[in-house]
């Protein structure tokens, strides 16, 4: 599962859901829209496989982001 997340301006570590996505070319296009909307978009593009650590925590890994 890929998650798409806009990183906010001004604000330390702060991010907003804008999707989760099933294939990782859909999120691409999506990533492509909101850059021609607004060419500063800033954005992290995670995997997630279900899978967690010691603690509970879900594990992410960062594929892209700008």
């Amino acid at each position: 599962m890929y998650h798409l997340y806009k990183k906010e301006k001004n604000v330390y570590d702060a991010k907003v859901l804008l999707g989760d996505y099933k294939d990782i070319d859909d999120a691409d296009k999506r990533i492509e829209e909101e850059l021609a909307k607004d060419p500063n978009f800033k954005y992290s593009l995670e995997e997630t496989t279900g899978h967690v650590n010691n603690y509970g925590d879900l594990i992410v890994d960062i594929i892209e982001e700008n």
